[in-house]
């Protein structure tokens, strides 16, 4: 019967030790497994935020990336302020073509969307005008030829050019 007690009490010993094992073991199972809830969701967090830094960052380089290409295209839209400036091409144009260069009229678009429209005609030899009328076409701006014109003076050995150029890349 002694050996029978301390066998009961060896196995109530070993038992309540389990059940403390247990419950130590479930316990730290539980604030483990809380501690990965917690892991992931700064993981996931901070791997959005990375993320989004970089699109950010992808988004700043290609704003760096097209700034010339942005300024190069600016720089083929007149404005209503840069209208002279244009009518001033056309006319340095004449100059170095040696056809004589004059401005008829020209047509202020009232609201956005509306053309720019320029009237002018041209005088000399055909060389020279047809030379005006190939470099107006070749100009960096997006315009429409809408009416040539070309006539022969035969006693004075010239040709008269009428033209219209639309201005279709323009902005108010």
């Amino acid at each position: 019967m002694i050996n029978n007690d301390k066998t009961k009490k060896t196995i109530w010993i070993f038992l309540a030790v389990d059940i403390v094992l247990a419950l130590i073991y479930g316990g730290l199972f539980f604030a483990v497994r809380q501690k990965n809830a917690e892991t992931s969701l700064a993981h996931s967090s901070v791997y959005r935020q990375a993320s989004d830094e970089n699109a950010f960052t992808r988004l700043e380089k290609n704003i760096a990336d097209t700034e010339k290409q942005r300024t190069l295209l600016d720089d083929h839209i007149i404005t209503s302020s840069e209208t002279l400036l244009f009518i001033e091409q056309i006319e340095d144009l004449g100059k170095k073509t040696f056809a004589n260069v004059h401005v008829v009229s020209l047509s202020n678009p009232k609201k956005a969307g509306d053309p720019f429209s320029l009237d002018f005609t041209a005088e000399g030899k055909f060389e020279n005008v047809y030379r005006l009328f190939s470099l107006i076409e070749e100009m960096p701006f997006r315009l429409s030829l809408k009416m040539v014109n070309m006539t022969a003076n035969a006693q004075e050995m010239k040709w008269n050019g009428s033209f219209t150029v639309t201005l279709d890349s323009y902005r108010l």
